[in-house]
């Protein structure tokens, strides 16, 4: 065990903490004494009075953020159960054939090259008569 002295209110306090944590209850000390400053620390008649309340001032501060904490752990969850809907429409979307936008019969190109097609069969058919007629 470690012992860390802290000063809050102008008033030293030993405080006993486990090896490696001496950095961070000094820290926390800090913060206590902020908040007991805050609140006018130094008077002696209110000391008591004073340390509680920014006791209390702390743990209002830590109560928000364990609920700003809740809040962004539920919305995150939200975000990823979104994300994994769409990588599941992603994978499915890609373990599909892809359709055309358009009906092949709606190419605007497709009329004339039939025609085309169809003026070669023809030409092919006439010469095929034409030489069948012609042995």
């Amino acid at each position: 065990m470690s012992e860390v002295t802290l000063t809050v209110g102008g008033r030293e306090y030993a405080i006993a903490c486990a090896d490696g944590e001496e950095a961070h209850v000094k820290q926390l000390g800090e913060a206590i004494d902020a908040k007991f400053q805050q609140l006018g620390g130094n008077v002696s008649n209110k000391e008591a009075q004073n340390m509680l309340f920014a006791a209390l001032l702390l743990a209002d501060e830590a109560h928000e953020q364990r609920g700003t904490r809740d809040t962004l752990n539920r919305k995150l969850a939200t975000v990823e159960a979104e994300r994994d809907a769409l990588a599941d429409e992603v994978a499915r979307l890609r373990s599909e054939p892809p359709r055309s936008s358009t009906s092949l019969f709606d190419d605007p190109e497709l009329a004339p090259a039939l025609e085309r097609f169809a003026d070669l069969l023809e030409t092919c058919a006439d010469k095929l008569e034409s030489k069948a007629t012609n042995t």
